[in-house]
């Protein structure tokens, strides 16, 4: 009897264990997608501020990837664009930019007028999601 007592106990706490570490794992996705999008974005404003080409730079939001493109608005066929694919099991559930998917940031003041907020969410739990806010100062956060 003490022996099915002990396995009950030990069967719990690894049943605990196993969810605990499985929530630790799904916040840990999220947040790299979020670090993901964030240092896209300020890697374009950097270029930008930086002139670097002489061009402005943008940043494309897809489903499941953000692509840093070159100018003022994205040309799928510029070589000089960079995908960068997110985690496997998140996407980007909404973009809202003002009706655009992109942000371009001005040059010399590193500004957009794609103000709004992007939202991430888990695939296995949309109800887990992170948003991103892009203001007027081309500031994420």
């Amino acid at each position: 009897m003490e022996f099915l007592i002990v396995a009950a106990i030990i069967l719990l706490l690894g049943t605990f264990a196993i969810i605990a570490f499985s929530n630790f794992n799904k916040k840990y996705i999220l947040e790299d997608a979020r670090t993901k999008v964030i240092e896209e974005l300020n890697y374009a404003r950097s270029q930008t501020l930086g002139s670097e080409d002489r061009s402005s730079w943008g940043v494309r939001f897809e489903a499941n990837r953000v692509i840093k493109f070159k100018g003022t608005s994205y040309n799928p066929a510029d070589p000089s664009n960079l995908a960068v694919t997110l985690p496997s099991d998140t996407s980007i559930s909404s973009i809202n930019l003002g009706g655009s998917i992109d942000v371009v940031f001005e040059r010399l003041t590193g500004r957009t007028i794609n103000t709004g907020s992007i939202t991430i969410q888990l695939l296995s739990n949309p109800m887990s999601s992170t948003t991103i806010k892009i203001y007027a100062s081309g500031i994420a956060e």
